[in-house]
C-alpha cells in the first residue's frame, strides 16, 4: 500500500494500483460480522443501519498496511476464541477476494455477550 489521501487508500497488488475509500473497507468488514454465526455488533444488529455499522468498524494505516479493528458481542455459549477467529478470517478473505489486498491484521474486541 502506498500512502493515505484523506479517507481513501492507495491498494498495490499485482495488477497495479487502485484507490479504495474507507467506507469500502468498513463495509466490508460490517457484513462480515453480519453474515458470522454468533457474533454481532450490538444486542440487535438488526435495527443497526449500514452508517451505524460502519462507526463500528475502524480502519487504520499502519506502516504503509491497514489494520482493521471492531468491538464486537458474541453469543453465550460459544468459544469466544473460535468465534473471533472466524470473523478474522472472514473480513481477510473477504477483503483479499474483493479487493485483492489482505489487512495487515484484524483486531477483534470482545465486549459482551449476545443473549440466547
Amino acid at each position: 500500500m502506498k500512502g493515505v489521501e484523506g479517507m481513501s487508500y492507495n491498494l498495490n497488488n499485482a495488477d497495479g494500483v487502485v484507490n479504495v475509500s474507507q467506507q469500502v473497507i468498513e463495509v466490508i468488514a460490517g457484513v462480515a460480522v453480519k453474515e458470522t454465526e454468533g457474533i454481532a455488533f450490538t444486542q440487535d444488529d438488526s435495527k443497526l443501519q449500514e452508517k451505524q455499522m460502519v462507526k463500528l468498524v475502524k480502519v487504520e494505516d499502519v506502516g504503509g498496511e491497514i489494520t482493521v479493528s471492531l468491538a464486537v458481542h458474541i453469543k453465550y455459549g460459544m468459544s469466544i476464541i473460535k468465534t473471533a477467529g472466524k470473523v478474522q478470517e472472514r473480513i481477510v478473505q473477504d477483503m483479499e477476494n474483493m479487493l485483492a489486498f489482505p489487512p495487515k491484521a484484524v483486531d477483534v474486541r470482545v465486549i459482551g455477550l449476545l443473549k440466547g
